[in-house]
């Protein structure tokens, strides 16, 4: 497979042909990140670049999840109801709440959220806080495989910190030992060539999909041969 090869998928599609699952609804999970979306959009609007950083450094520097993004995101790990979650790049932790409310909403499951921010993940509501086990102060290419060589091999790995070729090929590089047969993978800034291109080059044997949305920063979705084995 190629980038020009990857195709663009209904969520729907995705979720009954590949994984085998309803579509489930975030609810308030997705309304409490586009409130968040739509105040971080008006304090980028009005107040001038210097001032946000100065206020929240991780504020400054990131993109919440849009809500087309936010929904696929919760969907799929509703699908797959994972014992264990990883996610890099929690940034204020709005992504990491929506896995922390699936594995609410599913009765199993816990989130590892991976971020070089020492304050990252500040916004996690307090009640979906049990669902969560944050790691942070170092990369992720550092910090995962101490993590993971003490947990059961994860089902699902939410790759969304470093966007560009080299960054996101190590973090597959470094998850992927450790993954289960049948894992999924999914990637937000899945419009950049680099994700694109680390994808195909970090998961040859996966089936890989852009998710059809409105985000224009994209959603991209892999899926192990384990799992399109047992679809059959």
């Amino acid at each position: 497979m190629t980038t020009r090869d990857i195709p663009t998928l209904p969520l729907e599609e995705i979720l009954d042909r590949y994984l085998g699952a309803p579509l489930y609804d975030g609810g308030q999970a997705i309304d409490i990140v586009e409130g968040a979306r739509s105040r971080e959009s008006r304090l980028r609007r009005w107040l001038p670049a210097k001032l946000v950083r100065r206020l929240d450094r991780g504020f400054a520097r990131s993109n919440t999840v849009q809500p087309d993004t936010a929904r696929a995101l919760y969907a799929v790990a509703r699908a797959l109801r994972p014992l264990l979650m990883l996610e890099t790049g929690t940034y204020w932790g709005y992504s990491t709440a929506i896995l922390a409310a699936a594995a609410r909403d599913s009765g199993i499951g816990m989130v590892h959220s991976f971020d070089l921010y020492p304050r990252a993940g500040a916004h996690i509501p307090d009640s979906l806080r049990p669902w969560v086990r944050l790691h942070l102060g170092a990369p992720a290419t550092e910090s995962m495989p101490a993590v993971l060589r003490e947990l059961s091999a994860p089902t699902f790995f939410f790759q969304d910190s470093v966007h560009d070729y080299e960054g996101v090929l190590a973090e597959l590089r470094t998850a992927l030992p450790f993954l289960a047969p049948d894992a999924v993978v999914v990637f937000h800034d899945f419009v950049l060539d680099g994700v694109r291109r680390a994808a195909v080059d970090g998961l040859p044997d996966f089936f890989i999909a852009q998710i059809a949305g409105d985000d224009p920063q994209q959603f991209g979705i892999a899926i192990a041969p384990g799992r399109l084995t047992a679809r059959r």
